[in-house]
């Protein structure tokens, strides 16, 4: 339990450094989410142990409410135990973290995204502006299509950073996709919050 909480901790650590830039002059900023989130999932059905997948990497993401269709890499730890960076050449793409479960097995898949670079927009832009009951469609290199259905969204303080709500237990396959969010500190060289949407699994093929 020890390991797996020093795992949490460095996990979010990490995450600051996946958003250190800032849209140049002109660009669109991220839109805002709200400050708050309620239970993770209040209501989950107990999911049958038949209804519960291998373990298999995801390799696409969709999510029509945010018009997001996008390539689903792997990233691990970095040599200094922080979770690794996407490169900046694929912030077009997710990145699942492939030492935790994979979508569809029991516990929280956690997939993360860059929200922009200097030049552009990036995968999870939009992040912020989905809301509950919106289905997130990962495809798994098994060939399963996993619908995950949202049930809560919040914007938190990097440093007030929820570890035990975002990678803690759950009974039942669930779905953690972050990004960075609120306003640039301009002397950190990073935005100041985390935008963590919650999902459980509804079906699979």
């Amino acid at each position: 339990m020890f390991r797996a909480a020093w795992l949490v901790v460095i996990l979010v650590a990490g995450l600051g450094g996946w958003q250190v830039w800032r849209a140049e002059a002109g660009h669109t900023t991220p839109p805002s989410a709200p400050t708050t989130v309620g239970t993770a999932s209040p209501s989950v059905p107990p999911v049958a142990v038949a209804d519960i997948l291998q373990r298999s990497a995801p390799v696409k993401i969709s999510i029509a409410s945010i018009k997001v269709s996008a390539t689903v890499d792997q990233i691990g730890l970095a040599p200094d135990g922080t979770l690794d960076e996407q490169p900046l050449s694929m912030a077009q793409d997710a990145a699942w973290y492939r030492l935790g479960p994979s979508p569809g097995q029991v516990g929280p898949a956690v997939i993360v995204g860059h929200v922009d670079t200097k030049n552009s927009q990036a995968v999870f832009f939009r992040l912020s502006l989905m809301h509950p009951g919106a289905k997130v469609v990962i495809t798994l290199a098994d060939g399963h299509t996993v619908t995950f259905t949202v049930d809560s969204l919040g914007t938190y303080l990097k440093a007030k950073f929820p570890t035990k709500l975002v990678y803690g237990h759950t009974d039942y396959p669930a779905l953690r996709l972050i990004t960075c969010g609120g306003p640039f500190d301009k002397v950190a060289g990073s935005y100041r919050d985390n935008i963590v949407v919650f999902a459980h699994m509804t079906s699979h093929t």
